[in-house]
């Protein structure tokens, strides 16, 4: 096994960060892929040339049909179904529009897409697979959606273990400049195997609070958090509202190793440095903004230049920190990126440097307009977590 690619495809793909972090590994392909998004389908398309990716709403599409158009033996199954309301941001929008219309925010379709994700591994029977979600989907709905989940493996899927210990990871801990944390739901057939991943970067005063691994003590010999600057320094020199899509590096010297790793062989330019063009009163505003300031922490006569309703929009605007991991990059950032204000910048970040925070690295090209683009990094999986996610799928396929 260990000579040859290990096939997967890859549900609700998006633009294809959970991918590209298993292709990263060198040990796996993607042979297959499903999104109904069209602009993120095509970058998925540009980036996994050998795949078959598929525009439709997964839940019309047949999987024996879909199997007809791949080319290989499925041994992966890869994963993550939408679901909006899961998340506090989804979950305050989508009550509020219920409330009005009557409905039960447990009743919202979108909440039982992993349903359909079930559906593929049911018919592929891959050796593993692995469903991606954010943290809440264990908790809402007092654990009746997690304990469904299980339900269907226990009875349609009984030949499946399901790997033990927490499935909760913080991509910050990996290597990725991002506090993002996500629930990694592994299953995988007698003779394979499968344990998360050990944390490989911790930093006992992080903002963040990561435990250290069991593993470690006080975090002792793992390395520390990647930072914003080390992410995002050398990228090129842009303003706000930028529209030149490739452009030089700003710097090719006292790269950071994070920097060296993501350019993959890039030497002179990097693609997708758009930049929205925000407005002049928040301009203003940002101007008054020290690394690491939220909306609220401006006097009241700055923040009557850009007025939001306080008791909802206290962190409507925060600008990053040099010298800290960010937070988690979310597909708000399409709208307006006020939560993205660059550390030292009057604007808010490019598409790359966005992606840089995700862990994209820089030879992966994004297509689409400015709003697809952003959205797209904001919805993806980090490629760096992902990695470590394959790299611990590949032992139980050696048996290490």
């Amino acid at each position: 096994m260990s000579k040859y690619k290990i096939n997967f495809i890859d549900l609700f793909c998006g633009a294809g960060g959970f991918a590209k972090g298993f292709e990263l590994s060198n040990h796996f392909k993607c042979i297959g892929a499903i999104d109904n998004k069209e602009d993120a389908v095509n970058t998925h398309k540009q980036n996994f040339p050998s795949s078959f990716t598929l525009h439709h709403d997964i839940r019309n599409v047949d999987p024996a049909e879909f199997a007809k158009n791949i080319d290989g033996e499925v041994d992966v199954l890869i994963g993550g179904p939408p679901c909006p309301t899961f998340s506090t941001i989804g979950h305050a929008k989508i009550e509020s529009i219920n409330r009005t219309k009557g409905n039960s925010i447990t009743e919202d379709p979108r909440n039982t897409l992993f349903l359909e994700y079930f559906r593929f591994v049911k018919y592929f029977k891959p050796k593993v697979f692995i469903m991606e979600n954010v943290p809440q989907f264990l908790t809402k709905y007092k654990g009746k959606t997690f304990q469904r989940a299980l339900d269907i493996i226990n009875a349609e899927l009984p030949d499946y273990t399901i790997a033990s210990r927490k499935c909760v990871l913080n991509s910050v801990n990996y290597g990725v400049p991002q506090n993002r944390r996500r629930m990694f739901l592994v299953g995988f057939l007698e003779g394979y195997n499968f344990k998360y991943p050990k944390i490989t970067h911790w930093s006992g005063t992080s903002k963040f609070n990561i435990d250290p691994h069991d593993d470690t003590s006080e975090g002792f010999g793992l390395l520390p958090h990647v930072t914003v600057d080390m992410a995002i320094s050398d990228l090129p020199s842009i303003t706000d509202n930028w529209r030149i899509d490739e452009c030089s590096y700003s710097s090719n010297s006292n790269l950071s190793d994070y920097q060296i790793n993501l350019r993959k062989g890039n030497k002179k330019t990097v693609r997708n440095n758009i930049c929205r063009m925000s407005n002049d009163r928040a301009k203003r505003v940002f101007n008054h903004m020290k690394q690491g300031d939220i909306y609220m922490d401006l006097p009241k006569e700055v923040r009557q230049i850009l007025p939001f309703r306080e008791d909802i929009f206290k962190d409507r605007l925060k600008r990053l920190i040099s010298d800290q991991p960010s937070w988690t990059i979310i597909a708000h950032i399409g709208m307006d990126g006020y939560m993205y204000i660059h550390p030292t910048e009057c604007r808010t970040l490019s598409v790359r440097e966005a992606a840089r925070i995700q862990s994209f690295p820089d030879d992966f090209v994004f297509w689409g307009n400015q709003q697809e683009t952003y959205v797209q990094v904001g919805n993806a999986v980090p490629p760096l977590l992902a990695k470590s996610i394959a790299d611990s799928v590949y032992k139980g396929f050696i048996k290490i």
